[in-house]
């Protein structure tokens, strides 16, 4: 057994600037990124932005020696104003600048793919310095905030061929509830489920103190497949949206994708030839995840870049120290399987990112998420109106006299309990088309 690399693949960041006006764009950067996005409708291999390093410096090589030349204008992006793709290896979605910036909504969100991770040699915390740099050189100033969307973590050990195989599931301790066979037929579409890219080493600098993660995430995914190419065990997977664990071939993956491939190039110009079977082990995290590891003492967040980084050792142990085991089940029964003792494979994917002493304390945290009265009302009596405006009901201060009790009755302040139904109902009634009694003239 022998651990090939590892490191952070997929990174998804946002950023934030706090202060009214911080975050503004160069007038002839807009103007440039407005033309090119309607020249994308019609033609979205043409509306390619020629110079974007002189806005946005991002480096191509881990030395930063090389920047990106050009980037291709997206034609529509969710949520954001344009879209930028850095040859398919990083895409950034920005805002339009506004009077004030709102503190919950990031002006800027980033992609940074497995390749991109790659290529600059899963050096992450250079990678994330280098796009802060290019953010303030962009906006004129430092973003006050970076926080972690979504990141992969991943580990490639090379084990002996057919050292896992489909008959392996059972000895992966999930608790899981639902178990699903999946099988593809070779000559169509990949059968593992993880679309990583590619893998390389990361050194991380050991956090002093654990994090502690809520018991929803402690008792394991709930979902486990196990995947297959033609006849040949291609992966499991574990876990589904919020957190998801893939266990998988990157040997067979490079049968039919060039980035494996140049994966495997790579480890074996480093290591020599690999005599047996890559298998990489990664979890994908998402923000519901993140923000419930909480760092011990301070209450923290995992969200935040700088505490993320700082944590990574105890993020990694706590996933495949509890959330997913890979055992030796000789002389256990299935039933015990968690009672076994981990297998030589999953002891060199533990220490893949290697912490301090309390890099695996945790403790756990449901964190329960705050209620916002006013925004439920809203809602609430957004869609009684609807119904009473699509029936052709309009009349009766009942309906607003109701209202304004059960508004109060679920934490609304009196004065605005009063008046918000009334401007709910104003709004809605304009939207059918009716016009107010108030503002109805007789004879007129």
């Amino acid at each position: 057994m022998k651990l090939l690399g590892s490191g952070v693949d997929t990174l998804v960041l946002n950023l934030y600037w706090d202060k009214a006006g911080a975050y503004t764009l160069p007038e002839e950067f807009a103007s440039a990124l407005a033309f090119l996005k309607e020249q994308a409708k019609e033609n979205p291999q043409s509306a390619i932005y020629w110079g974007i390093d002189a806005f946005i410096p991002l480096p191509v090589d881990p030395d930063g020696s090389r920047l990106f030349e050009a980037a291709l204008v997206l034609p529509s992006v969710r949520h954001y104003e344009w879209g930028l793709s850095f040859a398919n290896m990083v895409f950034v979605r920005l805002s339009r600048p506004k009077a004030t910036t709102s503190v919950d909504f990031p002006a800027v969100r980033v992609e940074f793919t497995g390749s991109y991770m790659h290529r600059m040699g899963r050096d992450v915390d250079a990678v994330v310095r280098a796009l802060v740099e290019a953010m303030e050189n962009l906006t004129g100033h430092k973003p006050s905030r970076v926080q972690v969307s979504r990141v992969d973590l991943f580990a490639d050990v090379l084990v002996p061929h057919g050292y896992l195989r489909l008959e392996s599931l059972p000895e992966f301790s999930s608790r899981a509830r639902v178990r699903g066979l999946y099988s593809m037929d070779a000559r169509q579409g990949p059968g593992a489920p993880a679309p990583g890219l590619a893998g390389g080493p990361m050194s991380n600098t050991p956090p002093s103190t654990g994090v502690r993660v809520p018991d929803s995430w402690a008792e394991g995914p709930t979902h486990v497949a196990a995947y297959l190419r033609g006849y040949e065990w291609s992966g499991f997977t574990f876990g589904r949206g919020a957190l998801m664990a893939r266990v998988y071939s990157k040997t067979l993956e490079a049968k039919f994708k060039e980035a494996s491939r140049a994966l495997l190039r790579d480890y074996e110009a480093t290591y020599g030839p690999l005599d047996g079977m890559v298998v990489r082990a990664e979890f994908q995290l998402t923000p519901d995840v993140l923000r419930e590891m909480v760092v011990v003492g301070d209450g923290a967040d995992v969200r935040d870049w700088d505490t993320f980084l700082w944590a990574l050792p105890s993020i990694w142990a706590y996933l495949t120290g509890t959330w997913l085991v890979h055992h030796s089940v000789g002389g256990y029964s299935l039933d015990d399987v968690r009672h076994a003792p981990v297998s030589p494979y999953w002891e060199v994917v533990q220490g893949a990112f290697r912490g301090g002493e309390n890099a695996g304390r945790l403790v756990r945290e449901r964190r329960v998420g705050l209620v916002d009265a006013v925004a439920l009302a809203r809602q609430a009596l957004g869609a009684y109106m609807t119904a009473l405006a699509s029936i052709g009901r309009q009349k009766g201060q009942k309906v607003l006299a109701m209202w304004s009790w059960l508004l109060r009755e679920v934490g609304v302040a009196k004065g605005e309990a009063e008046v918000l139904p009334q401007v709910v109902r104003a709004r809605k009634l304009a939207k059918f088309g009716v016009m107010p009694e108030a503002m109805v003239y007789g004879g007129v």
